[in-house]
């Protein structure tokens, strides 16, 4: 129905990550694999929810991309922080690689752990540079390592994207609620983009339906995605934003 990959995330029922994909494979042609937590072993699947993950991936027709994980610090002070996130980033890119996802989608975090921003950026981005360095080279193209749009400007890491080769996950839902400008977003990355990640916010709670989105943002959105040709992931985390989101999505593809 659509000219790009609709997907969705990999926790709309409360259930583990298994039981999410089976019911979830037929209607997607990707889901994407949220493992945000990098804390625990059983953060992540193990030897036999991948190969379940490959046979249900073979059945359906279905392929994975994976959102890494969110509580790691690559540009913090300590130097054990940063090992510590580049390991886990190593281990999650270790494991799901038998999946071959389209693309792993990483955060530049500009908060240390205490949730405080970096004051001397020039330094956050030397000593974030210096992580990434050890997270190349496991079997990963540059290109397939997605950088989503956070709270701060994008253009902050414009430099280390274009030097490193990655592409861009342009998260539309981040943008909107920040405040920033969606329409240059689209302008400017979004020849650089290999995944949308399409949600709606309301009263400072994000990652809620599409239907929370204005008319005017929806045309907007809908108007640049009809040459997009990437992955377009509906990131809601309950059955009941996903089907109004894809309602939603039906309603108004069907009149643009």
């Amino acid at each position: 129905m659509f000219p790009f990959r609709l997907a969705t995330t990999s926790y709309i029922y409360p259930d583990q990550i298994v039981p999410n994909v089976i019911r979830l494979a037929p209607y997607f042609d990707e889901i994407e694999l949220v493992l945000f937590e990098s804390q625990g072993e059983n953060n992540f699947p193990d030897e036999s929810e991948i190969q379940a993950l490959r046979a249900i991936s073979l059945n359906d027709q279905v392929g994975f991309n994976v959102h890494l994980p969110i509580d790691i610090f690559l540009g913090d002070v300590k130097e054990e922080t940063r090992s510590k996130g580049v390991s886990a980033i190593r281990k999650v890119m270790e494991r799901t690689l038998p999946l071959n996802p389209s693309l792993y989608t990483l955060h530049f975090d500009l908060r240390d752990e205490n949730g405080q921003d970096y004051s001397d950026l020039g330094a956050w981005k030397r000593r974030l540079a210096q992580s990434l360095e050890g997270i190349l080279g496991q079997g990963v193209e540059p290109s397939q390592i997605s950088i989503e749009t956070l709270r701060y400007p994008f253009e902050w890491v414009e430099e280390i994207i274009k030097r490193f080769g990655f592409s861009i996950c342009l998260d539309m839902g981040h943008i909107l609620l920040y405040g920033q400008n969606l329409k240059l977003y689209f302008d400017k990355y979004l020849s650089h983009t290999s995944v949308m990640h399409f949600h709606g916010h309301e009263n400072g709670i994000d990652h809620l339906g599409i239907d929370r989105l204005s008319e005017k943002n929806l045309r907007l959105i809908l108007s640049r995605l009809n040459d997009y040709r990437g992955v377009v992931s509906l990131e809601v985390f309950s059955l009941d934003d996903l089907q109004r989101s894809l309602r939603v999505l039906e309603e108004k593809w069907k009149r643009s």
